[in-house]
């Protein structure tokens, strides 16, 4: 579980942090407690734990803790290169959002960050695993979410001048983020889980399913919201109720991406030896357990 704790950090931090940078240019005159830097510095170290404490875990697993280990597993490993990438681009996306750069500048290094983040990102676990395609769908549905939920978090707990006015101003982007969501995700369930008939039927498939309800009734509570567009006062109860199982569905998110999704990810002929002992750097600094360990992902 620790390994899904370090992707719901990231996830969530993602989310406060691309989503805020976007919530912030697209709802005119929202304003959050403590003020945007802090928001997206509490992102940022969000997405720094994560990546942190999936490195470190795996690390700890094996006894490679030295310094040398560290930083073989970074740059000659796929994980740990994904690492390095999610920090790159975070950084980016800070730097954009606290620099005080002009609108352009800031908005063009903005979306550098983010693509570079959620390719980084949907370079851990199962979107490594699958070919480029399958990892682009993986960094579509993390840059979805992030949409998704930093929106409905800066409508739920911002200052705002113009409630209707924000909640129109934010349905494009939650209509762009949902049928992202909708296509990718339906990429990444039948690579991961095989046909949708067979999904009951594994663990990781149920899953999925439960996914794909919860994800469904946070689309119910959003249509629950927009009926409270003709009026000044701002719905926080179903405001609150989206959020939660935004939340929820990152988490799910996380535990899937970390979970083995069975049999059909068994015999699909995706499936890749461990990226460790694939590494040359390590092999020659560990080779005995390394050959007899197959080495969870981070």
């Amino acid at each position: 579980m620790t390994a899904a704790l370090a992707s719901f950090l990231v996830f969530v931090g993602f989310a406060g942090l691309f989503g805020g940078a976007v919530a912030r240019r697209r709802l005119a005159g929202v304003t959050v407690p403590g003020g945007w830097p802090l928001w997206w510095g509490v992102g940022a170290g969000l997405i720094l734990a994560g990546v942190v404490l999936g490195v470190g875990t795996t690390l700890a697993v094996l006894g490679f803790t030295a310094p040398g280990d560290v930083l073989a597993y970074l740059t000659a490993t796929g994980p740990g290169r994904a690492a390095l990438t999610t920090l790159l681009g975070t950084a980016l996306l800070l730097a954009a959002g606290v620099g005080g750069w002009p609108e352009r500048p800031s908005l063009g290094v903005t979306g550098l960050g983010a693509a570079i983040t959620v390719w980084g990102i949907a370079g851990q676990g199962h979107g490594a695993d699958h070919g480029l395609l399958v990892r682009l769908a993986h960094a579509l549905h993390t840059g979805a979410m992030a949409l998704w939920v930093g929106g409905v978090a800066a409508l739920w707990g911002g200052r705002l001048r113009d409630w209707p006015g924000a909640a129109r101003a934010f349905t494009p982007l939650a209509v762009v983020g949902v049928v992202m969501l909708t296509v990718s995700g339906l990429c990444m369930g039948l690579e991961h889980a095989g046909p949708i008939s067979q999904w009951p039927r594994e663990p990781y498939g149920r899953l999925v399913l439960v996914k794909v309800a919860v994800s469904a009734a946070a689309l119910y509570a959003a249509t629950r919201v927009r009926r409270h567009l003709s009026r000044r006062e701002r719905p926080r109860g179903e405001l609150l109720l989206e959020l939660t199982l935004l939340v929820l569905v990152l988490g799910l998110t996380a535990v899937l991406v970390n979970s083995d999704p069975g049999q059909h990810g068994e015999t699909g002929t995706s499936r890749r030896a461990s990226p460790l002992v694939a590494s040359p750097a390590l092999e020659a600094r560990h080779p005995a357990p390394l050959k007899n360990l197959l080495v969870r992902r981070p």
